[in-house]
């Protein structure tokens, strides 16, 4: 918590700077701004939550409710009864619990989940993989057009996918990848991977050259140099760059929706086709879309100490 200005602070011939009250006025405006930011940023995510507690009458309900006047819990029933009736194992259920299971949708929340994780972490890998040999050329190596390349690999990241829909349409349908996952891992580990070359050089550039010119005397070749010292000791930077590549698969839309269908459907374009117009039942959109964040969620605050520290790895010499 800030303490009050000191007798050295209170040198700036203000009111605002140079007295108690002023001081206290501008912890109070900082609280506000910081508290405005916040509601802002948070209130869809309650919005959510709330809405997935509400019944559908009371969603319907002009002007909307701030929070659920009569709690329910039908939008996470139903997406859970039809996960286990879309997964074959509503027999199984029925006969283990005594419950009856049955639902008016059809979504596979735990299909969607695995699809998304398949493409997710295949295009991480790709990005982190060929992004970060492309970053340790680029920074210990010298040659001509180096810099035409570090600027052509920002300049793709600047490009809307929407650009370059049609000619990926063409590849992947010409490949015979149309509808596979393999075809969102090859795009998305592309799309990724220029963000991991600029952000692996970045801490290449400042690894310090006393450990890498020891290692080249003890007669370590370029590649041994690249696996046994610089990966072992950029581990925070490989794991933000992962994360990076893997959020950005399992929230893109455009593709999944336009590359697959059916049961191969990601979570982003598996959840949309349950909005439809009059007819959707958002408390179910919202219950499904939180249960397929949480293992996500989880993943995150578990790691995320590692992608603050991966970013700023690089940013900081000395």
């Amino acid at each position: 918590m800030a303490s009050e200005p000191t007798e050295e602070f209170l040198t700036n011939r203000s009111w605002l700077y140079d007295t108690t009250p002023g001081w206290l006025l501008r912890q109070t405006g900082v609280a506000a701004l910081l508290l405005l930011l916040g509601t802002y940023v948070l209130f869809p995510l309650y919005w959510m939550v709330v809405t997935s507690l509400k019944t559908t009458a009371e969603i319907q309900q002009i002007p909307p409710t701030l929070y659920p006047h009569d709690l329910s819990v039908e939008g996470f029933q139903k997406v859970v009864e039809s996960s286990i009736i879309a997964g074959g194992y509503q027999g199984f259920v029925e006969r283990t619990f005594g419950v009856d299971v049955n639902s008016s949708i059809d979504i596979d929340v735990v299909m969607l989940v695995v699809n998304s994780l398949k493409v997710s972490i295949g295009a991480a890998l790709i990005a982190v993989l060929f992004g970060t040999m492309a970053a340790y050329v680029l920074s210990q190596r010298e040659f001509r057009g180096k810099s035409a390349v570090m600027s052509v690999l920002l300049a793709s990241l600047m490009f809307p996918g929407t650009a370059i829909m049609i000619p990926e349409w063409e590849l992947i349908n010409t490949l015979g990848l149309y509808n596979t996952h393999l075809a969102l891992v090859l795009i998305y580990g592309a799309m990724t991977a220029p963000f991991v070359v600029w952000l692996m050089k970045g801490f290449f550039d400042e690894f310090p050259t006393s450990i890498i010119d020891a290692a080249k005397m003890d007669q370590c070749s370029p590649y041994e140099v690249f696996r046994h010292v610089l990966i072992p000791m950029s581990v925070n930077s490989l794991i933000a760059s992962f994360i990076f590549a893997f959020l950005l698969a399992w929230n893109e839309l455009v593709f999944a929706l336009t590359l697959l269908s059916g049961s191969k459907y990601t979570v982003p374009p598996g959840l949309l086709t349950f909005v439809q117009g009059f007819n959707t039942q958002w408390n179910v959109v919202a219950a499904a879309s939180i249960l397929v964040s949480l293992p996500v969620l989880l993943g995150l605050a578990y790691i995320q100490r590692y992608f603050v520290q991966g970013l700023t790895g690089g940013a900081i010499k000395g």
